[in-house]
């Protein structure tokens, strides 16, 4: 019986391609929805994916971090760490879409930073800190060692841009 054991090869066969291409769709499917989630960063906290779109034109990123505290995670201010020249209007250099940040009617320093501009985006809060030379050393640990020399003479400036996000 030739015949029937063809048939029988052919069904197999075609069981085992079927298969074969039902789980290789579903290898692409599942991997996109990955790249999708992946892309969206859904463990990234509202104030992350916030300051991750700020920028200072002229300066250079170099550090981002969550704020230390004891709220959870989720509302606690998201901070990025800027450096570049000294400028009297920096202020005038941070942007990002749709972000307003305007000058406090009092620049109070506090804990050896300068507030230089405060704002409200996408409902949460925005500082935009100048720190200051009396700023504590332990702090610098977000700048190399030549950043830091530039720093305490002068000649780079720092920026400290905060955005938060709820009660935290």
């Amino acid at each position: 019986m030739p015949g029937s054991d063809d048939a029988a090869d052919g069904r197999i066969a075609v069981r085992s391609r079927r298969r074969r291409i039902w789980l290789l769709s579903f290898a692409a499917v599942a991997a996109g929805c990955f790249g999708v989630l992946k892309l969206q960063d859904p463990v990234g906290t509202p104030a992350q994916r916030y300051v991750s779109q700020v920028s200072v034109r002229g300066y250079e990123r170099v550090h981002d971090y969550i704020d230390p505290g004891t709220a959870p995670a989720e509302v606690r201010a998201a901070v990025a760490i800027f450096v570049g020249p000294p400028d009297d209007d920096a202020l005038a250099r941070v942007s990002g879409p749709g972000l307003v940040v305007s000058a406090p009617t009092k620049n109070p320093d506090f804990r050896g930073f300068q507030l230089i501009g405060h704002g409200e985006w996408h409902g949460c809060f925005v500082h935009v800190q100048r720190w200051m030379t009396s700023q504590p050393r332990f702090s610098y640990y977000e700048l190399t060692a030549d950043e830091r020399a530039a720093f305490e003479t002068g000649r780079l400036s720092v920026l400290s841009i905060a955005v938060g996000c709820g009660d935290g």
